[in-house]
């Protein structure tokens, strides 16, 4: 799919948890460039719940109303395709990879993209879209910084 970005945790915590170091940034690139190139941002819903683990009721419901509005597209996981995944909490079982990131990895082959949305610098320079290639991590607020997310 043209012009598809996934979405991971950490920008939407960014953009949804009062006081994030990353909140800044992450509302200049969705009203800028996010809003120029108008791109597909889809995620799954484990991230979702991971993403509403850091919140407080009121953001929580704040970012859920944003979500129920079309802030993001929510693609379904259906039963067959629960062993694709699990071989991939296997393949980067060392690197401990958490069922988000395998759900994200592969939706990438569901969309046909390998563009993720992430503060999370480690893990998606380390982890491989289904097709092979590396993941173009389309944000980085802070690289020298460890994502807490």
């Amino acid at each position: 799919m043209p012009n598809t970005i996934l979405v991971d945790t950490g920008f939407l915590v960014a953009l949804f948890r009062r006081g994030d170091p990353y909140a800044a940034s992450a509302k200049a690139l969705l009203a800028g460039r996010l809003k120029r190139e108008r791109p597909r941002l889809v995620t799954v819903y484990p991230v979702i719940t991971e993403t509403c683990f850091f919140f407080q009721p009121t953001d929580g419901a704040r970012f859920l109303d944003w979500v129920h509005q079309g802030g993001v597209i929510l693609r379904q996981i259906e039963p067959l395709y629960l062993p694709e995944i699990a071989a991939l909490l296997r393949r980067y079982a060392d690197q401990r990879i958490d069922f988000a990131d395998a759900c994200l990895i592969w939706l990438a082959g569901q969309e046909k993209t390998h563009r993720v949305l992430t503060t999370d610098r480690r893990d998606f320079s380390i982890y491989r879209a289904p097709d092979g290639r590396p993941f173009e991590r389309v944000w980085l607020a802070d690289a020298e910084r460890p994502s807490p997310h």
